[in-house]
């Protein structure tokens, strides 16, 4: 298991320039509420996008979860994120996914709704099944996309073997990770777009084995927690340990991180 993530560069337009494109492409209310700060712009699919405003009410969706567990857990973006912490999702919108069938095996799709639905009762988090795609898993995805409408790219989830992506040679069983990309307005970053990709074969041969659906459900469940935020962790007896391979629910460290991870506040509406 291995966790991904990128730190996206960020380029601020003048005031001018802002101005200037705001009288022509439209503005919202977030652009008149933030009146004189120009939205921040990334490189998305080799076009220079502006960054989709928050939207909906500015409060969570889900009460936070409180952990009274004590254990190791780590972050992959230790600080830049809202308030100072870790970077994180924005709990005051919903975390949209969509799953990418090729090469899913029979019946996983049960297996990944399960896994999803484990995270956001650790976190806190609310997430929204948004059904199939026939965009392919993949980390250098655009975090824009038409198909997706004026919003950032669901978390995707994804089927890939060995020879598919090198990346998951060996004992690697599964990738995570979602992008580090500031909100519209100011410093404060986020985690967006999101991805996890599974070898299908490793998880095939774990059901053959006598693993089960329970540990390919640790399987997603893992790679979700790198989506979430969470790094590894040296310590065997969490979920989050790098090679896992006998454990089936989260450990104490894993739940208080998770519980963190879902924490953070919400972006500037």
């Amino acid at each position: 298991m291995r966790s991904a993530g990128r730190i996206i560069v960020v380029t601020v337009a003048c005031t001018a320039l802002f101005v200037a494109g705001a009288v022509w492409r439209g503005v919202t209310w977030s652009d008149v509420r933030h009146w004189g700060t120009p939205r921040n712009v990334i490189e998305s699919g080799g076009e220079t996008v502006r960054i989709p405003t928050a939207a909906g009410p500015d409060e969570r969706l889900l009460p936070a979860v409180t952990s009274t567990t004590v254990g190791s857990y780590d972050f992959l973006f230790p600080d830049g994120g809202e308030g100072g912490g870790p970077v994180r999702y924005d709990p005051c919108r919903p975390l949209s996914y969509v799953i990418s069938p090729a090469h899913m095996p029979e019946g996983f799709e049960t297996i990944v709704k399960e896994a999803v639905a484990s995270v956001q009762e650790a976190t806190g988090l609310q997430f929204v099944y948004d059904g199939l795609t026939d965009e392919t898993a993949s980390f250098d995805r655009p975090l824009v996309q038409p198909r997706y409408g004026d919003r950032f790219a669901p978390i995707i989830i994804g089927f890939e073997s060995e020879d598919q992506n090198p990346e998951l040679a060996g004992t690697v069983t599964g990738l995570g990770g979602s992008s580090a990309v500031p909100g519209a307005y100011g410093d404060s970053r986020y985690l967006r777009a999101g991805v996890v990709i599974i070898d299908w074969e490793d998880v095939a041969r774990i059901e053959d084995g006598g693993g089960g659906d329970a540990l390919a459900r640790a399987v997603v469940e893992h790679e979700l927690g790198h989506v979430v935020g969470l790094a590894h962790v040296g310590d065997k007896d969490e979920l989050m340990h790098e090679s896992n391979l006998r454990l089936l629910h989260w450990g104490p460290g894993d739940l208080a991180g998770l519980a963190l991870a879902g924490s953070g506040g919400c972006e500037a509406r």
